[in-house]
């Protein structure tokens, strides 16, 4: 994973315009097109605090960046410093944040550290100059089944409708 984002802290950053009011699907977006992702980059992992959202994104929308969410109880500082420790290539990431204790964190483990408002600053210049990763296919939607599709399948596995 050569790239850790702490998700709000960057959300919380300073964002330019064209970013502000950006969630955490649109952050998974703008990364999907970046440097950070594609056969250059490597993966991406954006990790938020706490349970989704209502009406939020349970998962990352785009293939190449990984959303998790730390539960109740941790927080997102808490899985990334773990994660930092954990590593066995510490030396390969660059973790994103602008929280003291993950940057010295990774500083610790040989990691690259970059503060969230250096981060939005490139992210928004490599958009802008169209310096850009590939962009990855959309992931599938997935829309529930008709009841017809449903009575069908109850039938082919025997299940009687109650």
């Amino acid at each position: 994973m050569p790239l850790m984002v702490d998700c709000y802290n960057v959300l919380r950053a300073d964002l330019p315009p064209r970013m502000a009011g950006m969630d955490e699907a649109g952050l998974c977006r703008a990364l999907a097109t970046s440097r950070w992702v594609g056969p250059r980059g490597g993966g991406v992992l954006v990790v938020a605090d706490g349970r989704v959202k209502p009406m939020g994104a349970a998962v990352s929308p785009v293939e190449g960046v990984e959303l998790i969410y730390s539960g109740s109880g941790r927080s997102a500082d808490e899985v990334i410093i773990a994660r930092v420790r954990a590593s066995s290539a510490p030396k390969r990431l660059t973790v994103v944040s602008s929280d003291r204790e993950i940057r010295a964190a990774a500083r610790a483990r040989g990691a690259t550290d970059l503060p969230s408002d250096v981060f939005i600053a490139r992210l928004t210049r490599d958009h802008a100059k169209g310096v850009v990763g590939p962009r990855p296919p959309a992931r599938p939607r997935i829309e529930p089944l008709d009841a017809e599709s449903v009575d069908a399948w109850l039938d082919v596995f025997g299940i009687e409708d109650d």
